[in-house]
């Protein structure tokens, strides 16, 4: 028992001291370049010492794909049991699960996102994976041989994926006066409209 309870705090030393590092070279990409942060200036921000920081990565370059891999795998897990067509026909479900993933930890997501670079990455990673996650549906494939319907279909999808996380992140950035609560039900209204433009050629 005693063990279990000893590895088990080691687990949780190990994700918290992840999580430092990871935080502290986002502080850092705030002042200044990335190529000009050291892992000096990591664990002094982090307040840990460098055997701490290198018993999860080698170098700031191991931290920055870190942060990049665990952003692009949290819209994996979002996306996880929901089917393309279970989403075209109700996209209130993405955006409930969307929402319920950033309120656990918007400090961190306010954080990553107001570092340009993250910011850009991470809406370009889940632009992509949504696009390509919803072009899988069933009524997409039926009409993919025809190359004017797919462009339309593609060509929606694309505005609305960018603006969906444009809209988020805007809101965790504090960007603009709404609530981060409230975007299932708006964006359901708003994709929903944009939806059934398409649900001529869908059906």
């Amino acid at each position: 028992m005693e063990e279990k309870k000893r590895i088990k705090a080691e687990y949780r030393s190990s994700l918290r001291s992840k999580r430092l590092i990871r935080e502290a070279l986002i502080r850092m990409m705030r002042e200044k370049p990335f190529e000009k942060i050291t892992i000096t200036d990591i664990v002094k921000t982090a307040d840990i010492n460098r055997g701490t920081f290198y018993a999860h990565f080698r170098d700031t370059s191991e931290v920055l794909s870190s942060i990049k891999e665990l952003a692009e795998s949290e819209i994996s897990e979002v996306l996880n049991g929901l089917t393309p067509d279970m989403l075209l026909a109700n996209p209130r479900l993405l955006f409930d699960s969307l929402t319920a993933m950033l309120a656990k930890d918007r400090e961190y997501y306010r954080l990553i996102l107001s570092v340009e670079e993250f910011r850009r990455a991470i809406m370009e990673n889940r632009q992509r994976i949504v696009n390509d996650y919803l072009m899988k549906s069933t009524a997409v494939q039926r009409l993919s041989s025809d190359p004017s319907v797919k462009q339309s279909i593609v060509a929606t999808f694309d505005f609305l994926v960018a603006g969906v996380m444009g809209l988020y992140a805007d809101v965790l950035s504090e960007a603009i006066p709404a609530q981060l609560e409230d975007l299932p039900e708006t964006l359901a209204k708003i994709t929903g409209c944009a939806l059934r433009q398409l649900a001529d050629p869908l059906r």
